[in-house]
């Protein structure tokens, strides 16, 4: 019987929590796969508990720096996952699915599909005083649907897309990435992803637009989008077994802002860069 890899007991993002609420990097500094220190037999179960410390912009295109670390919570019962913020999946969940609940509605040896829901906080006008007059973006659901398909050598395809199921002026936005996982000891392994974003009408005007309104408050030029690519990263991560339930990582991710939302009035700096580093305890 062919068995399927190990998955990472838990995953920094370059900002943690808010690929999907469009306020930082859309890089994932993935972490690798679990190393040969880490691996157990699968289980019905898993947990994990622990932190990622992050430093980055606020959102995509500030050129201001925020750094903050967030704990973790991260549970799987089956197909079934639960995981308190986009950094943290456990063992048998597919990598950088975005956290929030999910379930597996494929689950191979090489291709691995979900559908999950998760909390966008929006994003709120006192985050950044380049913000002032746009107000804030409501807090709502996002229904998102992954798809990745493993390759030779480590290589790994993905596409993702996530629309905002109350229709709070999210929009759908998703990203395209290929990865390759290396393990380079049996102790420590390293990530390398690229990705492409892109979003709607609606993603791109409510997060780079600039309306009437808006413009009369800060003085902004009346910006209308329209759907289109929204940024290119790429992302290294690294990760070391401390012991066979305790790992550290880290990684460093550089996003560029392109198209419509570089030339908007809100982009400050269109190239952001963003680092972190974590600490997993798995049950």
């Amino acid at each position: 019987m062919v068995q399927r890899r190990s998955r990472p007991a838990l995953l920094p993002t370059a900002l943690a929590g808010s690929v999907l609420a469009g306020c930082a990097a859309s890089a994932l500094a993935q972490s690798a796969e679990e190393t040969q220190v880490e691996r157990a037999p699968s289980r019905a179960w898993d947990a994990a508990v622990g932190f990622v410390a992050n430093n980055g912009p606020p959102y995509p295109g500030s050129a201001r720096r925020d750094t903050g670390i967030t704990p973790g919570l991260a549970l799987r019962w089956g197909r079934v996952s639960l995981a308190s913020r986009s950094a943290f999946s456990v063992r048998g969940t597919e990598a950088g699915t975005g956290g929030g609940l999910r379930v597996e509605l494929a689950d191979g040896e090489r291709l691995r599909a979900g559908l999950g829901l998760r909390i966008d906080s929006g994003r709120r006008e006192s985050d950044s005083p380049e913000l002032l007059g746009q107000g804030d973006i409501r807090r709502t659901l996002r229904l998102r649907l992954s798809v990745s398909y493993r390759l030779h050598d480590g290589w790994r395809l993905r596409s993702t897309a996530a629309v905002d199921a109350l229709g709070r002026g999210g929009g759908l936005l998703g990203e395209l990435q290929v990865a390759r996982d290396l393990p380079l000891t049996p102790s420590l392994g390293a990530n390398a992803t690229l990705s492409l974003g892109w979003g709607d009408r609606r993603h791109l005007q409510t997060y780079y637009g600039v309306t009437p309104e808006q413009a009369a408050r800060n003085g902004n030029p009346v910006t209308t989008l329209s759907a289109g690519l929204r940024d290119l990263s790429f992302s290294l991560g690294l990760r070391q077994a401390l012991a066979p339930r305790w790992a550290v990582f880290g990684g460093v991710a550089v996003s560029q802002l392109v198209g419509q939302a570089a030339d908007s009035p809100l982009t400050r700096e269109p190239g952001s860069w963003g680092m972190n580093l974590g600490l997993v305890h798995r049950f």
